[in-house]
This record gives C-alpha cells, structure tokens and sequence, in this order.
C-alpha cells in the first residue's frame, strides 16, 4: 500500500498568505512651483499630485475657475500636521503655506474641501535641501 503525503501541497497556499503585501507605489515629487486645485462638481484635482518642499518654503495653492472666497479649503490628513491647513477666505484664487522648520521629513497627505465637489488625496513631500 502506497502512502501518499499531501502536506507540501497543503501549505503552499498558507505560505503565500502569510506573505507580506507589496510595498505601495508612491507618485514621485516635483516642484512646479506651486499646487493648482481644480475644483468642479464632478471631481476635483490637485497638480502636481504630489508636490516637493522644504523646509522654509512659502507654497503657493492656485485654485482654478470660479469660485467663491472661502469656498475651497486645505486640510491635513493627520490633524497635528496645521502648517498644511488653508484657505481661499481672503483671496479666492489662492492663498499660501508655510513649511516650518520644525516640519520633520516625510510625506504629508491632505484633503481638499470644496463646497459641491470631490474629496481627492494628495501630498507634500518634504525634503532637505
């Protein structure tokens, strides 16, 4: 009588399981010199998608179209992360961030508020010089 083992094949499949998920593509950084956010009903965009500083810079956030003052706003992911907070409230067309010092190195993601108009989900890269 022949005796059959299945136990490789049975862990194959428990093995690849417990294996690790790859890593997250990251989009890579550049400086265009400033954010532009393009607000609509439809969707809402931020170019570039993920925006190069560092610290001691002045970003300038453009924003697009017709809008309103006060009518789009900035807002960190992570709420402890207020340099990346703005608005439109006194300029409708942009207004300005400020990379502290203190900003350690590091992606920072943030939301865009528009009153009609999608949530989408950037980032600031922040580097040495």
């Amino acid at each position: 009588m022949k005796i059959t083992s299945y136990l490789p094949l049975m862990l194959v499949p428990l093995v690849a399981a417990c294996a690790p998920p790859p890593p997250t593509a990251t989009v890579a950084c550049t400086s265009p010199g400033q954010i532009t956010i393009t607000p609509s009903n439809a969707a809402v965009t931020a170019a570039p998608p993920n925006f190069c500083a560092y610290r001691g810079d002045t970003i300038t956030v453009k924003i697009t179209g017709n809008h309103k003052k006060g009518s789009v706003s900035m807002t960190p992911k992570v709420a402890k992360d207020t340099w990346l907070s703005g608005s439109n409230a006194i300029d409708k067309g942009k207004f300005e961030l400020y990379v502290n010092d203190d900003v350690a190195n590091g992606e920072y993601k943030y939301i865009v508020n528009t009153q009609g108009g999608a949530v989408l989900d950037p980032r600031v890269t922040v580097k040495d010089h």
